[in-house]
């Protein structure tokens, strides 16, 4: 805020770009959080554009505190996998964890298993090149198993 004269006050709004969202059950609300995982809007809202989190416990939420999701490097885990995948335009309509940390993404009617969050930002790359060559198909994208050293890519079709 600053004053440029006595009858004109300048006011500047920041406004933080939402992540992604998880639903909570106990709330019956949608939590969307931060780059740094902080809650920044509750609401009963679909926001368009903003990935839905599953598979993920998060014990509670509280506005403008930190997301309490349950697990060692969950929440440094999931931040890494939403800022990544935003840098490079490919925000997916779900992210998806199961039991054993690994990451699976929704695009319509392609899903995209990307395994562990090790190697990240290098699968988003091969991710950014492949996908544009899937528009119009159903199936699954096998980046799982990718390694610097066995740069194995699937394309698997199921329709």
């Amino acid at each position: 805020m600053s004053v440029k004269s006595p009858h004109t006050l300048h006011v500047e709004v920041y406004e933080k770009g939402l992540l992604g969202y998880l639903y909570m059950d106990s709330l019956g609300q949608n939590v969307y959080f931060d780059k740094d995982g902080f809650v920044v809007e509750m609401s009963t809202d679909v926001i368009e554009g903003v990935p839905q989190i599953t598979g993920l416990t998060c014990g509670e939420a509280v506005l403008y505190e930190k997301l309490d999701v349950s697990g060692k490097d969950t929440l440094k885990d999931l931040l890494a996998v939403t800022q990544t995948l935003k840098k490079y335009n490919l925000v997916p309509d779900t992210i998806n964890y199961d039991d054993q940390g690994n990451v699976t993404l929704q695009y319509g009617t392609i899903t995209v298993n990307l395994g562990q969050a090790t190697s990240l930002t290098e699968k988003v790359v091969r991710m950014e090149k492949i996908m544009p060559n899937l528009e119009g198909l159903t199936g699954i994208l096998h980046l799982e198993d990718w390694t610097e050293d066995t740069t194995d890519i699937t394309f698997e079709k199921t329709a």
